[in-house]
């Protein structure tokens, strides 16, 4: 019999990863233990909720910073359910082949583009501008389920990670929440268990026959490290940079929308897409920055933003921290597509337009990698530690992973639950 503490797989972190391989094993009737660092709040986009679970994590000592949710269901609490696809021919190169697990996503998750009615006024403003000025400005899939949009935008109408945490749960898994994981317990070269702080302090241990570290992209690396796995973050990691830009067009009536539904290519690795956010997050954002003016004339406040690719540099140090830097290259492409961006926005007739500056426009990656510190079954140095989150994702997959984790913790689901 087995006792209360020990599991067939303990899972570090409920987010897209996390969620995703306790559902498939509780499936598989496999005992499941997730542990989660935040807690498990009613999800909803207002500005209490958004509050409590934003997490900000400085990127160097310029103001860069990436942000994440620390809760049940990660950070798809906060996403704005924007895709891109993984490429499959990368994986193959690794190792891995993900074009089932893709085919399942698909038939799972709500995937697809907007319908034209559901643009809005600034997403058709702004891609009116673009084609105008000869851009290719196309729709993109998006994580939605339009049956949840009778009325317009809902933010319930996302797919979020945690539905998929809610299915283990109902299905056996147990989770623990305000878990902080200190360790992974390893012996004889396997790891065998979880060490744990609860939120009073206490110390726990949990045991498991697999361990799946899923704790995110700015978690997991120092996790590894401190656990005794070499090399992780030792060529730093990419953060694709970014501008977002908004303006007045004076008379504009427009409504919430799902912000990147829309927008174009612009070269390898640079993209220019529709920014205009949900009601909410666009008055933290305008309040954070003093941009009064903006903040009380959403329905007529237009934005644009721009992304480049990022490569691997910056430092991740001994106490977990980050510090990046981008070189002149990286910035000289992203000020070619700036321009692009800002003439598209003039061209909706915006006025008083603000640039809030470069900024982390893309996830933090490049620390764990896969065929260096990870095999083609996701397993570290020592057997039975996988690891499962945006901390693995290639080099050129910089944007959007969320469909891409799905397919991985569906991949590597499969292959535990035929070990367990």
């Amino acid at each position: 019999m087995q006792q209360a503490n020990q599991f067939d797989a303990v899972i570090v972190g409920s987010g897209t990863c996390g969620s995703t391989i306790a559902r498939e094993l509780t499936r598989h009737h496999k005992k499941v233990l997730v542990l989660e660092r935040g807690g498990d709040v009613p999800l909803k986009e207002n500005f209490m909720t958004i509050a409590s679970i934003a997490d900000e994590v400085k990127l160097g000592d310029g103001g860069l910073a990436a942000t994440r949710a620390i809760t049940a269901g990660g950070s798809t609490s906060l996403y704005f359910g924007v895709i891109i696809y993984p490429n499959l021919d990368t994986f193959r190169s690794l190792g891995i082949d993900l074009s089932n697990e893709l085919t399942r996503v698909k038939q799972e998750i709500p995937l697809g583009p907007m319908p034209d009615e559901m643009l809005g006024v600034k997403g058709n403003k702004l891609r009116e501008s673009a084609m105008s000025l000869g851009y290719s400005w196309v729709k993109r899939d998006v994580m939605v389920d339009l049956s949840k949009c009778t009325n317009g935008y809902s933010y319930e109408a996302k797919w979020k990670a945690k539905s998929f945490l809610q299915d283990a749960v109902t299905s056996g898994a147990t989770l623990e929440t305000h878990a902080s994981v200190k360790k992974i317990l390893v012996a004889d070269g396997r790891a065998i268990g979880v060490e744990y702080q609860t939120r009073k302090k206490e110390i726990r241990q949990a045991f498991g026959a697999k361990i799946v570290l899923a704790a995110g992209e700015l978690a997991s690396p120092k996790i590894l490290r401190d656990s005794g796995v070499k090399g992780v973050g030792d060529r730093g990691f990419f953060c694709p940079p970014g501008h977002a830009l908004y303006g007045i067009v004076p008379g504009m009536k427009g409504a919430e929308g799902f912000m990147g539904a829309m927008g174009c290519d612009y070269g390898k690795d640079l993209y220019i897409g529709d920014a205009n956010m949900p009601k909410t997050m666009h008055r933290l954002m305008m309040l954070a920055k003093f941009k009064l003016r903006h903040l009380r004339a959403y329905a007529e406040c237009i934005g644009i933003g721009v992304g480049a690719g990022d490569s691997l540099g910056g430092s991740f140090k001994e106490d977990g921290t980050f510090h990046k830097e981008y070189d002149r290259k990286v910035l000289g492409r992203l000020a070619k597509v700036r321009q692009v961006a800002l003439d598209i926005l003039k061209g909706t007739g915006a006025q008083h337009i603000v640039d809030f500056g470069v900024m982390a426009s893309g996830r933090v990656g490049g620390l764990v990698r896969i065929g260096e510190h990870l095999d083609s079954n996701l397993e570290t140095q020592f057997r039975n530690l996988h690891v499962c989150d945006g901390s693995i994702i290639p080099e050129d997959m910089q944007w959007p992973p969320t469909v891409t984790l799905v397919c991985l913790g569906k991949y590597l689901s499969k292959h535990l639950a035929a070990r367990i």
